[in-house]
């Protein structure tokens, strides 16, 4: 039954998640806590469902170290590790905040309350509109904007994105349904309320196997790819297992220019504001169960009420 792989997906995403608020110290390297934590997943009988993320203060999302980053965790501001991991294609997907200093506070605390009062109104039928009304609402109360641009999203096997976003704002349209699967993930700020791409791109994406004539290289590539990952997001530095250091940025730039691959910027606050997230995945169950599989709320209110 597909429901004990979702559920052992939530419980090693949270234990890896919890991993990480041991890890994330000044000065740590961003390179070695993804490491630790990916490492972890595979040891414990999961798979990295995307490169673990690592995103600090005003970069809000999909920042994973590259090869050889020197790039260390700051000794102020916000660290957000998002968490995937996936059994036989079943994906849990969770984040937590980590302030470093308390003037950080609000932004997290206003974080978890809006992912725990969505989750609270994620049911069966209930709008995607109210459910992100809810969100902004939670944010709002704190003096705080949520971020328009980014949203939740419905979970399916072997696919992140699966068509439904639960805002963080009020707007969409549609429900939830019975039996299906969300990440639900506030973000908030104290900038402009909006993201945008950086220059820099650490994670991509298989979005074609189709055979390039004259490049048995590209394709022997392409199959390595689609059987290890099935289309799910991989990391720059994941290439080192496949191809030579020195063939990667080339490599990157033929799969692209034949539009065999996605690529994903990292996502930086408009205004400069600094931002929180969390997010945990949830299955409706029935119409009278939720439930969260990965449950970075409780991880929050273990280190809040230590």
């Amino acid at each position: 039954m597909e429901l004990k792989y979702y559920k052992r997906a939530g419980e090693i995403a949270h234990r890896a998640l919890k991993l990480a608020l041991d890890l994330v110290e000044p000065e740590e390297p961003v390179l070695d806590l993804c490491q630790r934590i990916e490492e972890f997943i595979l040891n414990n009988g999961g798979k990295p469902a995307f490169p673990v993320n690592v995103s600090i203060n005003q970069v809000a999302a999909h920042y994973t170290a590259t090869i050889d980053d020197d790039l260390l965790i700051p000794k102020k501001g916000i660290v957000k590790v998002d968490v995937g991991v996936q059994v036989d294609g079943y994906i849990a997907d969770t984040a937590i905040s980590i302030p470093l200093d308390s003037l950080q506070d609000d932004l997290v605390e206003a974080a978890y309350r809006a992912l725990l009062a969505a989750i609270n109104v994620t049911k069966p039928g209930e709008s995607l509109s109210f459910i992100g009304a809810t969100i902004e609402k939670t944010i709002k109360a704190f003096g705080l904007k949520p971020i328009r641009n980014l949203s939740g999203h419905k979970i399916d096997r072997y696919t992140l994105h699966a068509g439904k976003s639960i805002p963080n704002i009020r707007a969409g349209w549609g429900t939830v349904k019975k039996g299906e699967v969300f990440a639900i993930e506030p973000f908030t700020t104290n900038g402009a309320g909006v993201v945008e791409e950086g220059v820099t791109v650490t994670i991509f994406r298989l979005r074609s196997v189709k055979r390039i004539r004259k490049r048995s290289d590209l394709n022997a590539l392409v199959e390595k790819l689609w059987t290890r990952y099935r289309g799910l997001p991989f990391a720059k530095r994941w290439l080192l297992e496949f191809i030579p250091k020195e063939d990667i940025e080339n490599t990157l730039y033929e799969l692209s220019r034949h539009k065999l691959i996605d690529s994903y910027p990292i996502l930086i606050e408009q205004g400069g504001g600094l931002v929180a997230q969390m997010e945990d995945t949830v299955i409706l169950y029935d119409e009278n169960e939720t439930i969260n599989l990965t449950n970075s709320i409780k991880l929050y209110e273990e280190i809040k009420y230590r």
